[in-house]
């Protein structure tokens, strides 16, 4: 038999491991990034940003990404927007029309911020695969900030190709920080210096169990220059600078009617302990003004008048906090403006590189007894260090002074659930339960959430679904009113279940309620280290009552479980036709690498493997 050998060109081979390549993406993705092209242009006074992306949207699921929304406002101007459809041939089969955009308020129902505004346009097509492209340009007249360059749509669609252009006047001065990208390539051309960085995301991630925060796994170019104007002149090159900077955006902005001072006053004029005078007026900014969600980065770093809040009642946390700051000035309390990045994700910021970095604003109160950090959107308890701004650096802004200082962090104390369980078998098997909750931390915000912003069919539908134990039926429930003052909630309910007693023969298994599931991927399948933001603590306290027409046989083994990442017991007794139980567990908060992941996998397993042998043994009399 006579075989025929061909030489395959280059270009063949190339496009066949192109064609390859995305049929791989095709199947394993619902969109791509192939190319995003960001173009800035500094000049004296001015800034303008040019952007353009180009999306492959390959099935139903994609077609969110085709969904687009550019935020703008009076300093920061939307120009130039073009979009088109392709096919998978190439060939154009949709066009966007100037009446397809949509222009709307960001708070369209509230006056106060009528002027931050979005543009959003729809354009889908019918068969995939199809790719968008679409572009525009912002043109700011004041800038403190030149970009924050993140090239990735989602962190589970990948980017193939992204490049930052950036163009200054020579001798104009910036400072940068760039994550997962190669120092950019500088070149001097004409009077002006042009810098460039290019970057690909392939390697997507998706969220792990207490994984850190994905951020830090993408790349993302972050430039400010080294001075500004905007408002008033402004600087990064120190903490210090930028807290000036921050502190002139308040000037004369502390007003306080005549009348609002006489309420303060009245309020705390007879009261002689300062923490006390603090928490009379924080009541009442709590139960008098509202909170209107807008974010520093879209609605602006200079906060509305206090005079605007005392009249209107609502505002922004740049606003409330203003508003509050003034109000404790007139009993001569000083208090700090401070900006935070605040969030479900402890966010590291580069503490080496000066710059808005945060997303949120508090109050800094040292008081002669300790010192207050208050949330002034927070209608939690006084003093109350949530998990959203615990543990984290904070830039404290004082006059020629401003440095960042880390907020306290949660304690076992301050994230404790204690659950008392009261448990009756029926003669048929049939489990009743009476349980009761004292929640502090996480659930404490969770369950004050429920309490007072839910409906009666999302609090329901949440608490069946999430907090009542798997397997039982929820009957009725309640959750109390807390003390205005105590991080603390109870949550009550009953429920039954058919699930927790199997039989065999003349004896019966009967399941001990878990403490509850953590779930954990196999350390074969982890990509990212663990990041434990704040300490878990459960206590559980169980009695399960024994119907008389069975015999006590067998209980498990008390146990008792430490390592570095923490403890667990579980101790069992027998009084009378009483089971009794208490178990507890604690997770120590913490941030370990990929290496020590099988450890601490291993740690949380023993756990599991425990709370799934816990079985009573009973025999039919």
């Amino acid at each position: 038999m006579l075989h025929k050998f061909f030489i395959i060109p280059e270009w063949l081979i190339i496009l066949l491991l192109s064609l390859n390549y995305q049929l791989c993406f095709a199947q394993q993705n619902d969109a791509e990034l192939i190319n995003q092209q960001t173009i800035i242009e500094v000049s004296k006074d001015k800034l303008v940003q040019t952007f353009s992306f180009e999306i492959r949207i390959y099935n139903r699921a994609g077609d969110k990404y085709a969904e687009i929304s550019i935020p703008f406002d009076k300093i920061n101007k939307i120009s130039g927007i073009e979009a088109s459809i392709t096919d998978n041939s190439g060939n154009e089969v949709q066009k966007l029309r100037k009446k397809d955009i949509i222009e709307r308020s960001l708070s369209s129902d509230i006056s106060f911020y009528d002027d931050t505004y979005v543009k959003e346009f729809t354009m889908r097509n019918h068969t995939y695969p199809y790719t968008l492209k679409y572009s525009f340009c912002m043109e700011s007249s004041q800038f403190w900030t030149i970009t924050n360059w993140f090239p990735v749509i989602a962190y589970k669609v990948p980017t193939r190709q992204a490049t930052l252009k950036l163009s200054t006047p020579s001798g104009y001065h910036i400072i940068y920080h760039s994550n997962q990208i190669d120092n950019p390539k500088i070149d001097s051309v004409s009077g002006r210096i042009d810098y460039l960085w290019q970057t690909s995301y392939t390697n997507t991630i998706i969220p792990e169990t207490w994984s850190a925060s994905l951020q830090q796994f993408i790349p993302y170019v972050e430039i400010v220059p080294e001075n500004f104007n905007y408002v008033y002149p402004g600087s990064n090159k120190s903490w210090e600078s930028f807290g000036n900077w921050n502190l002139s955006l308040l000037g004369g902005l502390d007003d306080l009617p005549l009348n609002e001072k006489f309420i303060i006053h009245s309020l705390t004029d007879t009261i002689q302990d300062e923490k006390a005078k603090i928490r009379v007026l924080f009541r009442r900014l709590q139960d008098e003004t509202r909170y209107i969600n807008v974010s520093i980065k879209t609605g602006g770093m200079r906060p509305y008048p206090a005079s605007y809040v005392a009249e209107k009642k609502y505002g922004d946390c740049k606003a409330l906090t203003n508003y509050f700051k003034s109000c404790l000035s007139v009993i001569g309390v000083n208090a700090f403006y401070t900006a935070i990045n605040s969030g479900d994700e402890n966010k590291a910021i580069d503490t080496s590189f000066p710059s808005q970095q945060f997303n949120h604003v508090i109050l800094f109160v040292p008081t002669k007894q300790d010192t207050l950090w208050i949330d002034c959107t927070s209608n939690l308890a006084f003093g109350y260090i949530g998990t959203f701004i615990q543990n984290r650096p904070a830039l404290v802004m004082a006059n020629n002074t401003s440095s960042l200082v880390m907020t306290p962090g949660l304690e076992c104390v301050d994230v404790m659930e204690t659950r008392k369980i009261k448990a009756k078998i029926n003669a048929e098997g049939v489990m009743k339960a009476d349980f009761s909750y004292a929640c502090r931390g996480e659930k404490y915000e969770l369950l004050s959430y429920l309490k007072s912003e839910a409906s009666e069919t999302q609090r329901s539908h949440y608490l069946s679904n999430n907090l009542v134990v798997p397997g039982f039926q929820l009957d009725d429930y309640s959750i109390l009113t807390p003390e205005r003052d105590t991080p603390e909630i109870k949550f009550e309910y009953t429920a039954s279940s058919e699930k927790m007693m199997k039989e065999y023969g003349n004896e019966s298994l009967l399941k001990i309620i878990s403490l509850g599931y953590l779930y954990l991927e196999d350390p074969k399948k982890r990509k990212l280290p663990v990041q434990i933001d704040f300490p878990v603590y459960r206590i559980d306290s169980c009695e399960y009552e024994i119907p008389a027409n069975y015999a006590i046989s067998a209980i498990p083994k008390n146990i008792s479980l430490h390592s570095d990442y923490g403890e667990y017991q579980a101790n069992f007794q027998i009084k009378d036709h009483t089971i009794q139980i208490i178990k507890q567990i604690k997770i120590n908060p913490g941030s370990y690498p990929l290496d020590d992941y099988p450890d601490f996998y291993g740690f949380i397993k023993r756990i599991l493997e425990s709370e799934n042998s816990f079985y009573i043994t009973l025999k039919n009399i």
